[in-house]
């Protein structure tokens, strides 16, 4: 597998003044240290406020590191500062899909327009390239070219969870993140998505990056597992070993909770 992305030092430090304190809270995320390779499903685990979703705003972009570097398509680029030496807008390799696609789709636009709009802004692509582009996507997601047309009330649930993904993926990333994205699905729909994923990644080749407390689709999709506590990667290695032999506390915490639900829980 050859690399996608590596990060070096990425950094952030969040201070919240809290009117009952007389001192502020302090959140420190980092020195974080990651290499992601080409069709690789990383999982990131750990409990609530470990700084899970942070490191994943910090990889797409929504919000500035204070130090640290991004390798990604063949350019570095600085974290803090989102610039690099070549002309570059790191959100076309980089994607994120939105946990709760119902809330991520406005009522009032149809799919088309909804899918067209990343393409105006970051491409330069003419009016017929981009429909183009937005109809062969809609099919790469198992959605037909007439739901161009459809709006938010049109879809069922899964059909609007495979809108987020045509969504992240309309300007062909290398990695896609994602925030849960399970989490608000049902059952039958979360199957389907994780299926939908695995079968995109083989396709083409598209890396896939995670965060999630449900420990079953880890084991059953993940390569690679990263464990965080308290801002800190305290753990990471491939899936397998991690829930066979873990190491730190927390991981050990984390998988022991997981065992001991399993006979109750579905893994997709």
């Amino acid at each position: 597998m050859s690399e996608v992305m590596l990060v070096n030092g990425l950094t952030f430090k969040h201070n919240k003044q809290n009117r009952w304190l007389k001192k502020p809270e302090v959140f420190a995320l980092g020195p974080i240290e990651l290499s992601v390779n080409r069709s690789e499903t990383i999982a990131i685990i750990g409990e609530n406020r470990s700084g899970k979703s942070l490191l994943a705003k910090l990889l797409v972009g929504a919000v500035k590191a204070d130090e640290g570097e991004i390798f990604l398509s063949n350019v570095t680029y600085n974290a803090a500062k989102k610039k690099s030496t070549k002309s570059y807008n790191s959100s076309n390799d980089i994607r994120m899909i939105f946990q709760h696609s119902t809330e991520a789709m406005n009522p009032g636009i149809p799919v088309g327009r909804i899918l067209d709009e990343p393409l105006a802004l970051n491409t330069d692509l003419d009016e017929k390239a981009r429909r183009r582009r937005i109809e062969e996507t809609l099919v790469q997601v198992g959605l037909l070219r007439d739901h161009y047309y459809f709006y938010r009330h049109m879809l069922s649930d899964g059909q609007q969870q495979r809108v987020a993904i045509a969504r992240a993926m309309i300007l062909q990333p290398k990695i896609l993140v994602a925030d849960e994205p399970f989490a608000a699905l049902d059952p039958s729909v979360r199957s389907q998505t994780v299926n939908l994923i695995l079968s995109l990644q083989k396709e083409l080749g598209l890396a896939f990056i995670f965060i999630t407390h449900n420990l079953g689709i880890v084991r059953h999709i993940a390569d690679k597992i990263i464990v965080m506590e308290n801002g800190k990667i305290v753990e990471s290695g491939k899936t397998e070993t991690i829930f066979r032999w873990p190491q730190h506390k927390m991981t050990k915490k984390l998988i022991e909770s997981y065992q001991s639900l399993v006979p109750q829980q579905t893994l997709t």
